[in-house]
């Protein structure tokens, strides 16, 4: 009775790890580049944002840095479920963790969107800068301005 009780846990057993393996392959890893950096120093701080309310109250889902030394400059954000993301994203040259404005509140650090969207009088729309992930590999190119 023993034998066959533990056979039949190590079958749950064996059930959970392949139902853990399966919804990690259900999930996305997201590769952000940077091309033609105007500059080497510092780094890109990156914001992903998985909703449109989230990207208007400025609270993303997940964050990332990457160094502008490399060439080109990249992050891989892990493990996303599969859906709807936007990224807005900067080039923090200085180095004091926040976009630099002028006077009039305008960038004067480079900054992006996805799917390279444009700012009409401030930053775009999520849909704008909208794409999805898939489960797997996917990957964006954002080019900073």
């Amino acid at each position: 009775m023993t034998s066959i009780r533990a056979f039949g846990l190590a079958l749950i057993a064996t059930a959970a790890i392949a139902s853990t393996a399966h919804a990690q392959d259900a999930l996305g890893d997201l590769t952000l580049t940077f091309p033609a950096l105007a500059s080497n120093q510092g780094k890109v701080m990156i914001a992903v944002y998985d909703s449109a309310q989230g990207w208007s109250s400025g609270k993303p889902a997940r964050v990332a840095i990457a160094s502008a030394a490399d060439t080109p400059a990249a992050a891989k954000v892990v493990s996303l479920p599969p859906g709807t993301y936007a990224v807005r994203a900067f080039q923090d040259v200085d180095g004091d963790g926040k976009m630099g404005t002028n006077p009039f509140g305008l960038p004067v650090e480079p900054y992006g969107f996805s799917r390279d969207a444009q700012p009409n009088m401030g930053p775009p729309t999520f849909d704008a800068a909208a794409f999805e992930v898939k489960a797997g590999a996917n990957t964006q190119a954002i080019h900073l301005k």
